[in-house]
């Protein structure tokens, strides 16, 4: 009695599991049509069109006013200021004329500003003017008297020692101008801009050699 009671329930259990595990094969069993089973269609759009993500999203379009490039105007100005200074230096007695020359290279460094197509430029004249201005500070002639130009005064480099300092500081104006030469790359644009400010660098050291 006890085994056919549980006969019976175990064939149920198996008819319930079948009918969770495969509804059309329990279907089939008794009898019903498979093809009367409802085909629902279970595949789900988790992106609608309207919301695919784009590989363009997020992606923010510069405007052409902040794409720096190079500009005539501001090269131009690094020209002037390096070929003026150079010209008020050369008014001055030999021995004032590096003093004056670093001076030079520095405000002709603050031209162009925090730009960063010139910070290549800017790096190399400021670079320049510490350079020079330590020559300076190493050679002075604390006995003579400081020159004056307008609102500057520039320290006087030892007579005895001016040979060698502006053999010194020639190197260092020759090595610049190289350095920005390589510093144009393959760009075009920036090699015309970055020669124009070689040349006048180089220029500098004419007042050097008197």
């Amino acid at each position: 009695m006890f085994d056919c009671v549980y006969k019976v329930v175990l064939a149920a259990s198996i008819g319930l599991g079948a009918v969770f595990s495969n509804p059309a094969a329990a279907l089939a069993a008794r009898g019903e049509l498979v093809d009367q089973v409802p085909q629902t269609n279970m595949v789900v759009d988790l992106f609608p069109a309207q919301q695919v993500p784009s590989s363009t999203v997020g992606r923010q379009s510069v405007p052409d006013e902040l794409q720096i490039a190079f500009a005539d105007d501001i090269t131009r100005a690094i020209v002037l200021q390096l070929q003026r200074g150079t010209d008020r230096c050369n008014r001055l007695q030999v021995v004032y004329r590096l003093d004056c020359l670093g001076e030079a290279y520095a405000q002709a460094a603050g031209v162009a500003g925090n730009r960063p197509d010139y910070a290549a430029a800017t790096s190399q004249l400021r670079k320049v003017s510490r350079q020079l201005k330590g020559i300076v500070r190493k050679n002075q002639d604390r006995n003579a008297e400081k020159a004056k130009q307008g609102n500057k005064s520039y320290r006087a480099v030892k007579r005895d020692a001016l040979r060698s300092a502006n053999q010194q500081a020639t190197k260092i104006i020759e090595e610049a101008a190289t350095q920005l030469l390589r510093s144009a790359g393959n760009s075009k644009k920036r090699k015309v801009h970055y020669t124009r400010i070689a040349n006048a660098v180089n220029s500098t050291k004419k007042i050097l050699r008197s």
